[in-house]
């Protein structure tokens, strides 16, 4: 790794490319994800720059790469259930509340630093990150193949080698995982059945947010409405893509945002104490090299069941 560096654009270059694409793709400093805790000093023709700067042919760029922060990921005994324990894999009941793996601001608590811990005397767990000292806290997810959001609970298959893991990690990138999701959501969706198929990216205005943009990658959800309760719906819902928060921005999009969400669910605040309502119900999928697929699926949890019976009581007293 290079320090410091000084370079000139070449004048074949395309005009208007990103810095921080040029930094990873043409002069391959270091991954993408890495390079906002690692790059300091970053100038463009002498004055400072960010990392979404358009440069181009001419253009004098410099900086310094810092070496990346040591391997900080520690077991901790965390609390949460594995509903299958095989040689291979592990399926994992993941509560709503944790965070899946190490990133900025979650160096702790997580599900990896769980599973550290717990399976401390797996070789494959005992030895994670220590092969490539360039590891780094914010990419260290030994086993983790696709994740949940903090707020979302729910079914995860985890790898226990790494073929297993490259396995898993296929299956997801081809799109031959099939997974199911219970949500409650506010309003009246209808018809009972149906299929979203809008694009979801990133939203221009809000870098934390997505939405539905003609400009993002595709995006398809199928719907099943299973309980009406009134003011909301029990549904199920199918992504049959992988976006980032494709279910929360599709629902949101058809104006029947999901209860509890902080992000799209609206300016209507959730009742206190209510958290997302949404769950990872079902995965089925091959879970190691050779095994036909099988479908895990996670109980449905015990916050849903009280919305929903709180909302049907109180309908009932009127």
């Amino acid at each position: 790794m290079t320090p410091s560096f000084d370079v000139l654009v070449p004048p074949d270059a395309p005009r208007g490319k990103r810095l921080d694409l040029y930094l990873v793709e043409d002069l391959q400093l270091c991954r993408r994800n890495r390079l906002r805790h690692q790059l300091e000093g970053l100038r463009c023709n002498g004055k400072e720059a960010k990392l979404s700067t358009r440069i181009g042919p001419g253009d004098r760029i410099s900086g310094t790469l810092v070496a990346p922060p040591p391997l900080v990921a520690e077991g901790e005994p965390l609390d949460f259930t594995i509903l299958r324990q095989e040689p291979l894999y592990l399926v994992i009941d993941k509560p709503q509340g944790l965070v899946v793996h190490p990133g900025a601001g979650n160096r702790r608590g997580t599900l990896v630093n769980g599973l550290l811990w717990r399976y401390r005397d797996d070789p494959f767990f005992a030895s994670a990150g220590r092969e490539d000292p360039s590891e780094t806290v914010e990419s260290f997810r030994p086993g983790i193949v696709h994740r949940l959001d903090k707020d979302t609970s729910g079914v995860m298959i985890v790898a226990r080698n790494p073929d297993v893991h490259h396995h898993l990690v296929e299956q997801f990138a081809r799109g031959t995982v099939k997974k199911q999701y219970l949500a409650i959501i506010r309003g009246r969706l209808v018809p009972d059945e149906g299929e979203i198929d809008a694009p979801v990216g990133r939203d221009p205005h809000h870098r934390q947010r997505f939405s539905v943009s003609p400009r993002g990658k595709a995006a398809r959800t199928l719907w099943k409405v299973l309980r009406r309760v009134p003011g909301y719906t029990l549904v199920l819902l199918r992504p049959l893509t992988g976006r980032t928060h494709q279910l929360r921005v599709h629902m949101a999009s058809r104006g029947t945002p999901i209860v509890g969400d902080p992000i799209y669910g609206g300016r209507e605040a959730p009742a206190s104490g209510v958290t997302l309502m949404l769950h990872a119900l079902t995965l089925q999928l091959s879970p190691a090299p050779g095994h036909e697929p099988v479908l895990f699926r996670s109980a449905v949890p015990h916050r849903f069941h009280q919305f929903l019976d709180t909302h049907s009581a109180a309908s009932n007293s009127r």
